[in-house]
């Protein structure tokens, strides 16, 4: 019985041993870079990427130095320039637009005051030349015609048109024969060409 039992003690320990060994031939640092290294393809496209970000890193140092640089340099120093110029004008232009645009203002209240004044002008205008055209009226004829027959001839002849048609045919009467009829000339030829043609007396 104990003739038995001690090979198969040995056979185990030896399986144990092998065992051990393969464990450590698995856990070696050859194994390591066995399980983790990439593949050659995956490597050589590792290799590509890098050389193209070396290459593009490169064409930008060249890109960037040298006379290319200058002259990049250079025209962003033009383009600066021109635009400080565009912000002068355009603040000049806003300037004068609001210049204008007060003068503009100055003007529209000015034409506004001078159109308010000839309108109070022309209606005190209206009211003294009723005045005195209701004064004439009120006069005897012959006193009149003679301060008529003393007045232009169109001034004249611009109160008699204010008057009542017989008093003012009284005035004439009794005014200067040559005087009247001027005046009589200047009253028929007021609005004479909107005047129909054919309803004129002959």
């Amino acid at each position: 019985m104990k003739i038995r039992i001690l090979p198969l003690l040995g056979f185990l320990f030896t399986l144990a041993i092998v065992s051990r060994a393969y464990a450590l031939s698995n856990d070696a640092p050859g194994a390591e870079n066995n399980v983790t290294t990439e593949s050659p393809e995956a490597d050589i496209l590792s290799k590509d990427v890098a050389g193209e970000e070396t290459a593009q890193e490169t064409t930008k140092k060249q890109c960037l130095s040298g006379e290319v640089l200058i002259a990049v340099n250079k025209k962003m120093v033009v383009l600066a320039k021109r635009e400080d110029e565009m912000k002068e004008k355009e603040s000049a232009f806003k300037a004068i637009r609001l210049r204008l645009d007060k003068q503009l203002l100055a003007i529209n209240a000015a034409k506004a005051s001078l159109d308010d004044n000839i309108l109070k002008r022309t209606e005190q205008a209206q009211k003294d030349l009723s005045h005195l055209t209701q004064m004439y009226q009120s006069m005897k004829p012959k006193q009149a015609a003679k301060i008529f027959n003393e007045m232009d001839v169109n001034f004249a002849a611009g109160f008699l048109r204010e008057m009542k048609g017989a008093h003012a045919g009284l005035i004439l009467s009794n005014m200067n024969t040559k005087k009247a009829y001027r005046i009589s000339l200047v009253l028929a030829s007021r609005g004479a060409k909107y005047r129909d043609t054919n309803n004129t007396l002959p």
